[in-house]
């Protein structure tokens, strides 16, 4: 996940409106906390809004725990995992970090991390939406919290839209374009709106993964049903790489906008470079400040065959070597209780991953008339999605996305030999699991 820049102020109330869980009967804490008696460590990285939210819940967890301290520990974005293993292979982990999806199995499949099944009973992960739960599952055991989720949708500038003549967007995911539709948009946008590219899309560096939406709405896979095999090449896979290939050929997006890009989606849309941008909503706190509200809105992604969207967000585990297991799930479980994860939601301006809140208003610090429209789009993210994207081997063939995404869309590197390199990537990538 790229890492919003901004602050939002009144984080203290999610202290305020905190339910600690560790009140429930016959909870006594360990006094051998490994950084000291009854002290949890907490590995991190984030926005300033959501470190003051980190932040105000840990004050709150510590309120109703007196005695119980939680320190949390700053890691930059761009060093967080390589610092982190590090840690664990030096014996020095702290009790609990926050990693994201696509980096999750890997620690889970490797035995670094807590299992969690002791702690969580059947209705507790059935509080969870199934596609964020089998996130943190690895061979049906969880070894995270689905902490929260974000996932991307269409930002689109009004005042370029009427210079094309566009006049509706589609207002439901059921109404979303269809590729020929989305094609049409764009061409009328590159003819009709001088100087703009019609779009910008979020798959750059480590988030070439979001072009597997494409690959999902074409009805195509990468890895088969079993999770062992690739299964990139085949006739979807051919539609989809061609399909986003031509964003390229026919000057639909930015030619800086390639997946090793440093050019983000925010950036050029706020530049006003480009009258649509595939962006998440965790980056609508960098753009609000940037644009007045009426300048723009947000609609649904395409559809191929099917509707799709990608798995944003992060998870918050606990480490296997924690010397208080006890306390740890106790904090994780603290971190997800329903109203706490409603004012981070809010304040951070993400979705909850509780099914609970899915129909309840929240209050988003920032352009909350936009946030519905982000909450639908995450309903195209099924379990069969997610759990293509937490084997433990997602890093190494995310790493291949990047690499012959790159070359299909800059190189102009054939489709079919582009499907053959991920294929073979990706099979090295789950043998060597």
């Amino acid at each position: 996940m790229a890492v919003a820049r901004r602050a939002v102020l009144g984080a203290a109330a999610v202290g305020a409106g905190a339910v600690g869980f560790a009140r429930r009967a016959g909870f006594t804490p360990s006094k051998t906390g490994s950084a000291g008696a009854d002290t949890l460590t907490f590995s991190l990285w984030g926005a300033d809004s959501e470190i003051a939210a980190f932040q105000a819940l840990a004050r709150a967890y510590e309120r109703r725990h007196h005695g119980i301290r939680v320190e949390i520990r700053m890691e930059p974005y761009q060093q967080m995992y390589t610092n982190m293993d590090a840690l664990l292979s030096g014996g020095r982990a702290p009790d609990l970090f926050r990693c994201d999806y696509a980096n999750l199995g890997m620690y889970s499949a490797s035995g670094q991390l807590l299992d969690l099944s002791p702690y969580f009973g059947e209705a507790e992960r059935a509080a969870f939406l199934p596609a964020l739960w089998e996130a943190v599952c690895h061979e049906g055991r969880p070894y995270a919290v689905p902490h929260h989720t974000d996932t991307t949708a269409v930002l689109y500038r009004k005042d370029m839209f009427r210079a094309a003549g566009i006049t509706e967007v589609p207002e439901s995911l059921n109404e979303a374009w269809s590729w020929d539709e989305f094609t049409e948009i764009c061409a009328r946008l590159r003819k009709k709106v001088h100087g703009v590219y019609p779009f910008v899309y979020g798959w750059q560096q480590a988030g070439a993964f979001r072009w597997l939406s494409w690959l999902w709405q074409a009805g195509g896979r990468i890895l088969d049903a079993d999770l062992s095999a690739p299964a990139i090449e085949s006739a979807a896979g051919l539609r989809a790489l061609r399909y986003t290939q031509d964003f390229f050929r026919e000057g639909f997006v930015p030619p800086n906008s390639s997946v090793k890009s440093a050019a983000y989606p925010d950036a050029l849309f706020t530049a006003g470079t480009v009258a649509m941008s595939f962006a998440g909503d965790f980056l609508l706190p960098t753009i609000d400040p940037a644009l007045k509200k009426e300048l723009y809105g947000v609609t649904f992604q395409p559809h191929g065959r099917y509707a799709a969207t990608d798995l944003g967000g992060n998870a918050v585990v606990a480490t296997r070597t924690t010397e208080n297991p006890e306390l740890a799930a106790d904090f994780l479980k603290f971190l997800v209780e329903e109203e706490n994860m409603a004012r981070f939601c809010e304040q951070c301006v993400v979705l909850p991953t509780r099914r609970s809140l899915l129909g309840r208003p929240l209050d988003y610090a920032v352009r909350p008339d936009l946030m519905p429209v982000y909450a639908e789009q995450a309903t195209a993210l099924t379990p069969a999605m997610t759990a293509q994207v937490a084997v433990p081997s997602f890093g190494r063939i995310n790493a291949s996305l990047q690499d012959e995404l790159e070359a299909a869309f800059v190189s102009r590197q054939p489709a079919e030999v582009t499907l053959r390199n991920i294929a073979e990537a990706t099979r090295s990538a789950l043998a060597s699991a």
